[in-house]
C-alpha cells in the first residue's frame, strides 16, 4: 500500500514540474543570456522582446484555433505576408490613406482565404497538406506581384500606420497591448464558452462530437475562416510594427508559430493547446533569437535550441499522457 503511495506521489511531482516546464525553460534560458549580456533584461530590451514575440504571438493564437479543430495549415506564412502586402500596397497611394477601410479590406481578404480553404479541405476533401501547400505558393506570387518584387515601403503611408510602434505611457509598445487583447478574448472564449468546448471537442474527437450533436464540419469551416483573420491581424500587426512588408515576413515567423503552438500543450494543461502556453511560448521563441545574437552566436545556434526545446517538451508529453497531443488531420 505504501509502495503504491510513493509511486502516485512520485508520478504527481513528475507531472506538475512538466505542467511548468515552459516557463522554468523560459527562467533557466533568459537567465543563461541575461548572464553573457547582462543588457539582455534592461526594461527597454524586454519591452522590444515582447513586441517582437506579439506578432509570433498572434500567428500562433492563429493556428492553435486550428490545430485545436484538428487541422494544421502550412499557408500561416505566406497568408500573413499577403495581408501585410495588401495592407500595405492599399495605403501606398497619396489619396488612399484611409486606414480604417484598409483593415476592413484586409479582414475580408483574410476571411476569403480561409473560407476557400475551408471549401477545398473540408467540404471537397483535398487532403489539407497538399491544399495549404498549394495555396501558400499561389498565394507566395500574389505577394511578390502586391510587392513588385521587393520590399513594401512607401513614403506615402498614413502617420498612424506605424501605430504598432509607438508605446501607451511611454513604455510598452501597442503591438503588445493588442496581443495581450486577442489573447485574453481567446482564452475566455476557448475555456467559458460553448463554441471554444465545441473546437476542443472535434479535435480530440470527431466522432464522438458529431454524436453528440456538433456540427464537426461547420465548426471547422469556422477554425479555417477565424484562424485566417488572426494570421491578417499578424500580417498588419508585422507590417506596422516594421514599417515594411518584406517578401519573406511571414516565412520566417511561421515554423516559430507552430513550434509556439506546439509547446503551448505542454504548459499548466498538458496535451491540450491553449492560450497561456501559447502567450508564454511565443515569448520563449523571441528570448531565444535575441539572446543568440545579443550574445554574438551564430544564428543557427537560434534554431538548435529552439528545435532542442520542442522536441524535449513533446517527448514529456509522450511519457506522462499516453494519448499524447491532440491529433491533427493533414488528409482528407
Amino acid at each position: 500500500m505504501g509502495k503504491k503511495v510513493y509511486i502516485r506521489k512520485k508520478k504527481g511531482i513528475k507531472e506538475q514540474l512538466s505542467r511548468v516546464f515552459l516557463l522554468i525553460a523560459l527562467i533557466i534560458i533568459a537567465g543563461i543570456f541575461q548572464v553573457v549580456q547582462p543588457r539582455f533584461l534592461m526594461i527597454n530590451n524586454v519591452m522590444n522582446l515582447l513586441a517582437a514575440s506579439s506578432i509570433i504571438g498572434v500567428l500562433a493564437l492563429g493556428n492553435m484555433i486550428l490545430m485545436s479543430a484538428g487541422e494544421m495549415s502550412f499557408s500561416i506564412g505566406a497568408q500573413c505576408t499577403v495581408i501585410g502586402a495588401i495592407f500595405g500596397r492599399f495605403l501606398a497611394s497619396e489619396t488612399s490613406n484611409n486606414l480604417f477601410l484598409a483593415f476592413v479590406l484586409s479582414v475580408t481578404a483574410s476571411a476569403a482565404i480561409g473560407l476557400f480553404l475551408a471549401f477545398c479541405t473540408v467540404k471537397i476533401g483535398v487532403p489539407t497538406f497538399v491544399c495549404t501547400l498549394a495555396v501558400a505558393t499561389v498565394i507566395d506570387g500574389c505577394t511578390q506581384l502586391l510587392n513588385d518584387g521587393t520590399t513594401l515601403y512607401s513614403k506615402f503611408w498614413p502617420s498612424g500606420f506605424n501605430l504598432m510602434q509607438m508605446k501607451a505611457g511611454n513604455l510598452v509598445p501597442m503591438a503588445v497591448i493588442v496581443f495581450i487583447c486577442l489573447a485574453v478574448i481567446t482564452h475566455i472564449v476557448y475555456e467559458k464558452t460553448r463554441f471554444g468546448r465545441h473546437m476542443y471537442a472535434i479535435g480530440s474527437n470527431p466522432t464522438a462530437a458529431n454524436n453528440s450533436g456538433i456540427s464537426v464540419t461547420g465548426m471547422r469551416i469556422f477554425a479555417f475562416v477565424i484562424s485566417s483573420v488572426f494570421f491578417g491581424f499578424a500580417g498588419m500587426l508585422a507590417a506596422s510594427y516594421n514599417n515594411s512588408v518584406s517578401l519573406t515576413m511571414g516565412s520566417e515567423l511561421m515554423l516559430p508559430a507552430i513550434a509556439a503552438t506546439m509547446l503551448s500543450a505542454t504548459f499548466l494543461q498538458i496535451g491540450k493547446y491553449n492560450v497561456p502556453g501559447t502567450v508564454l511560448a511565443a515569448v520563449l521563441m523571441i528570448v531565444i533569437q535575441n539572446g543568440v545574437i545579443s550574445a554574438g552566436y551564430p544564428i543557427y545556434v537560434k534554431d538548435i535550441v529552439q528545435g532542442a526545446l520542442l522536441t524535449v517538451a513533446v517527448a514529456a508529453i509522450a511519457i506522462i499522457k499516453e494519448d499524447g497531443l491532440p491529433s491533427v488531420k493533414l488528409d482528407s
